[in-house]
């Protein structure tokens, strides 16, 4: 991974988590269609680990106002 990558990663971590759903939904809408190939197992787990735990984290968030 490129050192430039590894900042955009590093900038969205920061983000609060309403700017990261904004970020997501325009970055999908801008992502050219590819095949990426198929996943792995892993790779899927840890992408619905960190699914679930932002959405936890909004509900958790919105619970508390």
């Amino acid at each position: 991974m490129s050192r430039q990558t590894i900042q955009l990663l590093e900038a969205f971590d920061a983000l609060p988590a309403e700017e990261k759903r904004v970020f997501t939904a325009e970055f999908f809408r801008r992502v050219v269609p590819f095949d990426s190939g198929p996943l792995d197992d892993e790779e899927t787990a840890h992408a619905a680990d960190a699914i679930f735990a932002m959405l936890d984290a909004e509900e958790d968030d919105a619970r508390s106002r």
